[in-house]
This record gives structure tokens, C-alpha cells and sequence, in this order.
């Protein structure tokens, strides 16, 4: 009975021994792997950072798109605070302002055209996004089973144990560079993608607002020869009927002649305007 005891004993020391040992081995190299994962996890941030900071950038080069539709906008407004009121005049302004007006864009059309010009950032992060999580998911899957399959493999054998770790470290140190090296390669072919198609979209506004606006100033040079030629016609002097009036009867016009009776023999030019009217 009492060997028995000692028997038991001595089996619960084996086994606290060995387990003891394998918790030992396991937490040996803590600090080395927790060192190596802030490294890992310091990568992982910096892509982050690098990832919005294109993003940032690439929308705050677009802002003079958004600033040249403001101007727009502002262009178009003067000029309807401009034309309107000259429909109020009278008929006659009001048919000069219909004649030509209608070639002047409204606002809104003019803004979404200015919009539709805006550069898309969509696909030109993909490959760079792409070997971000590749990253993170070895970080996540591949690197923490494989320092548990060292544990599980030499969970009582420190050399053994150690060499596993290390070589499992190396592997993701190895893999680290060379994701950091693609990766940086990536961002910058997506800025130059990205250079490509801002300036493609500063042509794209510039020219909308060239044309708006030279469709607008044109408009406007039309509408006030158009008004300019009411003074030409005598419309203006002579719209609320002249007093002097001579009238011209058809029935004594020979049309086979190239020539009539002159109507302006006998009249003074102090008259200051003349009507003829024909009857």
C-alpha cells in the first residue's frame, strides 16, 4: 500500500513536471515574438495611414473642380440679374432677351457638367488595397498558427522549440518585405494613375467653363445688339406714332416702272420724323 502511494506520488510530480516544462517552453520566447508582432503591427498601421492619406490627397486636388463650378455659378447668376430685368422694359427688349437667352445653360446644368468632369478614385487603389490585406491576413492566420504548431510540435523541448520560433519569424520577417516592397509599388503607380486622370479632369472643367462662359458672353452681346438696333430702325423716336404722316396710295403706283414719284420732294427737314404709311 505504501509503494502504491509513493508509485502515485511520483506520477504527479512527472506530470506537473512536464507540464510546468511545456508552459516554460511556451512562454520562453514571449518578449522575442511580442516584439516582433508591435513590428508587424506598426507595418499594418502605416499602410493604413499611407491608404487614407492618397485617399485625402486625391479628393483635396479635385477642390478647384468644385471652386470652378462656384465661379460658375456665381457667372451665371450676374447674368440673369443682368438679362431679366430687360425683359420688363418693353415688348421689344422682351423679344431680344427671348431670341438669345435661351442659349445661356441654367445653373444646374452647368454644375453637372462642371461634375461630371470629377476624376474617380475607384479602381486606382485596388492592387495596393489588395496586398494591404494579404498583409494582415498572414499577420492574422498564417503567422499565429504557425507559432501555436510550435508549441504543439516541441512542448517540452526548448532547442527545438526555439529554432521553430525563429524560423517561423524569419519567414514572416521575409514576407513582411517583400509585401512592404509591392505594396510601395503599388501606391506609386496609383499616383501616377491618380496624375493622369486629375489633370484629364482639370481639362474636362476648364473647357465647360469656357464654353458656359462663352456662350453666356455671347448671349449677352447679342441681346444688346438686338436692343442697340431699335435706335437704329427709328422704333424708339417713333413707337408712340409720329405726328408727321404722308400716305401713299398703291393704286397710283405703276409697278412696271423702276422708278415712283419721290414722297420727301416738298417736305422740310425740321420735321424732325416722317411716317409713311401705304394704302
Amino acid at each position: 500500500m505504501q509503494s502504491f502511494l509513493i508509485a502515485t506520488a511520483i506520477s504527479l510530480v512527472i506530470v506537473g513536471l512536464a507540464a510546468a516544462q511545456s508552459s516554460t517552453v511556451a512562454n520562453s520566447l514571449d518578449d522575442y515574438i511580442e516584439q516582433n508582432q508591435r513590428q508587424y503591427d506598426a507595418r499594418i498601421r502605416q499602410c493604413e495611414e499611407t491608404l487614407a492619406n492618397f485617399r485625402t490627397l486625391f479628393s483635396k486636388r479635385q477642390q478647384l473642380i468644385d471652386v470652378q463650378a462656384d465661379l460658375l455659378q456665381q457667372k451665371l447668376e450676374e447674368a440673369s440679374a443682368r438679362i431679366n430685368p430687360l425683359s420688363l422694359i418693353d415688348p421689344w427688349h422682351r423679344q431680344c432677351v427671348q431670341n438669345y437667352s435661351s442659349s445661356i445653360p441654367t445653373i444646374a446644368t452647368a454644375r453637372s457638367g462642371v461634375a461630371n468632369c470629377q476624376a474617380i478614385i475607384s479602381t486606382i487603389l485596388n492592387n495596393a488595397e489588395s496586398a494591404y490585406n494579404t498583409l494582415k491576413k498572414y499577420y492574422n492566420t498564417n503567422l499565429k498558427n504557425s507559432l501555436a504548431d510550435c508549441v504543439k510540435k516541441f512542448p517540452s523541448a526548448q532547442l527545438n522549440y526555439t529554432l521553430c520560433v525563429t524560423n517561423v519569424i524569419a519567414a514572416a520577417n521575409a514576407y513582411s518585405i517583400s509585401s512592404q516592397n509591392n505594396f510601395n509599388t503599388y501606391v506609386k503607380d496609383a499616383d501616377c494613375t491618380a496624375d493622369s486622370r486629375i489633370r484629364a479632369a482639370w481639362i474636362c472643367s476648364s473647357r465647360q467653363v469656357y464654353s458656359t462662359s462663352a456662350a453666356v458672353e455671347t448671349a449677352q452681346r447679342l441681346i444688346d445688339n438686338c436692343i442697340d438696333n431699335q435706335l437704329v430702325c427709328g422704333s424708339v423716336s417713333c413707337s408712340a406714332g409720329c405726328p408727321n404722316v404722308s400716305t401713299i396710295s398703291l393704286t397710283e403706283v405703276d409697278f412696271r416702272n423702276e422708278t415712283i414719284r419721290n414722297p420727301f420732294r416738298g417736305l422740310s427737314a425740321q420735321a424732325g420724323c416722317r411716317e409713311f404709311r401705304f394704302k
